[in-house]
């Protein structure tokens, strides 16, 4: 979308509000996905919920490709948006359920860099695509190139088992051993289905425990970080990057989206550096450390607007936003939003906070156009954007200092434990 919204502004003559909408949509779909992915998960597995997954990608991709006005194009993008929303839930859940517990947490990371990497990839692909083809088709086929990726992810989904843990739940134990076995070394399998029947006898929990006590804290934590992924600075502006280096003075669109793609290169960069520090560093001072930095830079890049200074600083400033976002405010979201539950709510509670963590995407798209509008009347320029966001970083540096845990090293059954007792 970041490489098609100024064709699809020109091409149906969107006002602001619609820019926001348009660019939105698909989150619309991505909310009802976790809701709609924890029913299909329990009842067809969670890699046949990511085989529907594929067939709404597929359906967005081509129908939004060929859509004859806004208002298909639209739809699709929300048809889509649930295959999205489908993936958010599934993916880390299998993936926990599946991998042997000593790369489980490194994966978890690698989750939030193989976003960064899609990411980078969709801007590049739309610089080639604009080379080719016309301002009139060039979206199209933008939206189109996504089938080549869905088809791969829908034949590689063809090879993976059922999860061992959902086989386990409808009472399958022989073949939830041999995927063990498969998987972890028959051994080690057998330790692990163990513990999987053990664990099934005490997961009973329901919705209603999420505001019991103790757990209140555990689902505000979550909640927050949902927030602070999304409106620090990065996540609002990633989409709109080409349309703010022309408002910088940029004119031509193919370097706007050349450059865009180079500030998600760089996201892969920070994202690669904080799978080192992450279990090193910690979650908690990483997450501080991020915060500060990224108040500081999105009050410099508000002073750089502000002053409208033109040239390689602004594609600097916006490259320096996606360092914070990259080490830590986009990963330990994501990261620690399964952490930080009890296990016998944690499905309930990641799909509470997923699908919270998709609304803020949606009113931080929805609005960022408005707000870039009412900015540019009060100051002359988009430097108020920023300088809400400063002000948004401070309050995710006095969450880190006042509520965030640290969960480094810790066991899963310890953290949820701790979340668990009420606090006094």
């Amino acid at each position: 979308m970041g490489g098609a919204i100024s064709y699809l502004r020109d091409q149906f003559h969107l006002d602001p509000a619609a820019v926001g909408f348009t660019s939105a949509s698909v989150v619309l779909g991505c909310m009802l996905g976790p809701f709609l992915g924890s029913w299909f998960c329990n009842h067809i597995g969670r890699e046949r919920t990511l085989m529907v997954a594929a067939a709404m990608l597929a359906a967005g991709a081509l129908m939004t490709a060929f859509a004859p006005n806004l208002f298909l194009f639209n739809v699709f993008r929300i048809v889509g948006g649930v295959g999205v929303g489908l993936c958010s839930i599934a993916s880390p859940m299998y993936i926990a359920e599946v991998a042997p517990a000593k790369v489980r947490g490194r994966l978890g990371v690698m989750y939030q860099l193989a976003i960064v990497v899609g990411s980078t990839a969709a801007p590049l692909a739309a610089y080639i695509i604009v080379g080719h083809f016309s301002a009139e088709v060039a979206w199209r086929w933008m939206f189109g190139s996504q089938m080549i990726v869905v088809v791969f992810f829908a034949l590689f989904l063809l090879l993976l088992p059922p999860s061992p843990r959902w086989l386990a739940e409808k009472g399958r134990f022989e073949e939830a051993a041999s995927v063990l076995a498969r998987v972890h070394g028959p051994q080690a399998a057998e330790v692990e289905m163990r513990e999987i029947k053990e664990a099934l006898k005490e997961e009973t929990g329901g919705f209603s425990e999420l505001f019991g006590p103790g757990i209140r804290l555990a689902l505000l934590i979550g909640l927050c970080l949902a927030f602070f992924n999304n409106w620090t600075g990065w996540s609002a502006l990633a989409g709109y990057i080409p349309i703010i280096l022309q408002m910088s003075g940029l004119e031509e669109r193919q370097t706007a989206i050349l450059q865009f793609a180079l500030a998600y290169v760089a996201m892969a960069v920070f994202g690669l550096l904080s799978m080192f520090l992450i279990d090193r560093a910690g979650r908690r001072p990483l997450w501080i450390f991020a915060s500060i930095l990224m108040a500081l830079v999105t009050f410099i890049a508000g002073l750089v607007f502000h002053y409208q200074i033109h040239g390689p600083l602004v594609l600097a400033v916006l490259v320096l936003c996606a360092l914070p976002h990259g080490l830590a405010l986009g990963p330990l979201p994501w990261l620690m939003m399964s952490e930080i539950f009890p296990t016998r709510i944690r499905a309930q509670a990641v799909a509470v906070t997923t699908t919270f963590l998709w609304i803020v995407i949606f009113a931080c798209a929805q609005l960022f156009p408005i707000i870039s509008a009412w900015s540019q009347k009060q100051f002359g320029s988009i430097a108020g954007v920023f300088w809400l966001f400063t002000i948004i970083c401070i309050g995710a540096t006095v969450f880190g200092f006042k509520l965030l845990p640290e969960t480094r090293n810790r066991t899963l059954e310890d953290i949820g434990r701790s979340m668990s007792t009420p606090r006094h």
